[in-house]
């Protein structure tokens, strides 16, 4: 849980998100990775042949993950799980069966 703060020649410099604590990395080179772009291309190949899909045994195609929406890695991971756990199950839509708490670390 870190963010990059400083980019410099020889190196980059870290901080915690939670207690701002910085720590520096040698570096020779640095590759961002960060595009956010959805790509939903297959899912809308699939939707174009909806009408092969009985014949084939297919009831239904989900956009799930990054397809639908770019996010961290783990929100994507999360949309596969839930996708499997509610397979063959009604859809519940955005609603999700939990509650999220947010918490928060204190220097004090």
């Amino acid at each position: 849980n870190r963010t990059v703060t400083n980019i410099a020649s020889g190196g980059v410099v870290t901080a915690c998100v939670y207690t701002g604590a910085k720590q520096e990395l040698a570096a020779d080179a640095v590759v961002l990775v960060t595009s956010r772009n959805q790509d939903d291309a297959i899912w809308r190949e699939l939707k174009a042949r909806e009408n092969e899909w009985a014949g084939n045994g297919i009831r239904s195609v989900k956009v799930i993950g990054d397809a639908e929406a770019p996010g961290p890695i783990a929100w994507a991971t999360y949309a596969g799980h839930r996708f499997a756990r509610e397979l063959d199950e009604a859809d519940i839509g955005d609603a999700l069966p939990f509650r999220r708490e947010v918490t928060a670390l204190a220097l004090d």
